[in-house]
């Protein structure tokens, strides 16, 4: 799904999350996460929940998470941020 050399997407960094809890059975951390996975609608609200879900995440499940996928929250977050920022 991602071109080498490119940055992936929201959407593919949620698509992966989603694809590696459900590998390894991490319940506990989809149960926050689908929020995140459900909420962009291509409006300002919609991300500003899955911002809020992923951070929930983050926090609820940072003993669960696997190192790589601490590192793909908080790029998601990142670009969420960036994109919710008023210029």
């Amino acid at each position: 799904m991602r071109n080498e050399g490119s940055r992936p997407t929201v959407p593919q960094i949620l698509d992966s999350l989603a694809e590696r809890f459900c590998q390894r059975k991490a319940y506990r951390c989809l149960l926050y996460f689908l929020r995140a996975y459900f909420a962009p609608n291509g409006l300002t609200d919609g991300w500003e929940k899955c911002l809020k879900a992923l951070k929930e995440t983050r926090a609820l499940c940072r003993d669960e998470l696997i190192e790589d996928e601490k590192e793909d929250i908080r790029k998601a977050i990142g670009m969420i941020g960036r994109m919710l920022v008023v210029r």
